[in-house]
């Protein structure tokens, strides 16, 4: 796990609050579960995390703001509680919190705004379509998907596991024709209304940022750039190798109904 997508999440221990846990969990996050402000330093203490929600009572979310940011000054703080107004905001803002989100807030936008803090802790947009290839994999080489495409290997021999979604993403974006796919080719035909719409490609986003960190952290940088307005691309060359999987792994669940089983449920996590 990438540490930069650690999360230390204080809520109540009901429903709604299990829902956003899974929903971030879905989107690569690891989530610390706390249910008091004890808990929540004590966690810390033994194991720092670079991103803490805090859904408490205002005087809560305050004092524990306060103290975090005296802590450690790059830390990420995102704060939910029904704020009622613009003052209760700014002053959860001056205490130290990033972000102030209201009680019935996403699963996918929560995760958006933990994503633009991680952008910001490390100093780069891992997300950017136009951000460079390193020298050391140049878009010259062949990249592949191996092991039935739960594996992909940089041109440096780098290695990287995927999920069902990612899985299915690549593959369909590599089969492509000139390795181009349009956004709507993930969705169901004429099953999205507008907001639904925004809301799945907002997932595919998500899933593409995720990719990206987890590439990063194997020292690859992925060639998927944005086609503005339109879709994705892989921009380099690419082989895909059938062999099967060792260890029977070429048994998961088959990639789009799961990927989309999964983008419903982060979805519906929110309600």
């Amino acid at each position: 796990m990438n540490n930069t997508l650690d999360v230390i999440f204080l809520g109540q221990a009901d429903a709604r609050h299990a829902r956003l846990v899974e929903a971030l969990s879905h989107l690569g996050f690891g989530v610390r579960r706390c249910h008091d402000l004890a808990d929540v330093y004590d966690r810390y203490s033994r194991r720092p995390s670079p991103l803490i929600i805090l859904e408490a009572p205002l005087p809560d979310i305050h004092n524990a703001a306060v103290r975090l940011r005296a802590i450690d000054r790059g830390l990420g703080i995102v704060a939910i509680a029904p704020f009622g107004s613009e003052e209760n905001r700014i002053r959860t803002l001056l205490c130290g919190a990033d972000a102030c989100l209201p009680p019935e807030v996403t699963g996918l936008e929560l995760a958006a705004v933990l994503q633009a803090l991680v952008r910001r802790a490390v100093g780069l947009d891992l997300s950017d379509p136009a951000a460079e290839p390193t020298p050391e994999e140049p878009l010259q080489e062949s990249w592949r998907l191996a092991n039935k495409g739960w594996t992909l290997i940089s041109p440096a021999g780098h290695r990287l596991g995927l999920t069902t979604g990612e899985r299915d993403f690549l593959t369909r974006l590599v089969q492509a024709p000139d390795r181009k796919v349009s956004r709507d080719a993930f969705y169901p035909d004429g099953a999205e209304d507008a907001d639904g719409a925004i809301t799945r490609r907002r997932f595919v986003d998500v899933m593409i940022s995720r990719l990206r960190r987890k590439a990063a952290a194997q020292h690859m940088t992925l060639p998927i750039r944005a086609v503005h307005g339109w879709g994705y691309m892989f921009a380099a060359d690419f082989a895909l190798d059938l062999e099967p999987r060792e260890g029977g792994e070429e048994s998961r669940p088959d990639g789009l109904g799961s990927w989309r089983r999964a983008a419903g449920e982060a979805n519906a996590s929110t309600y």
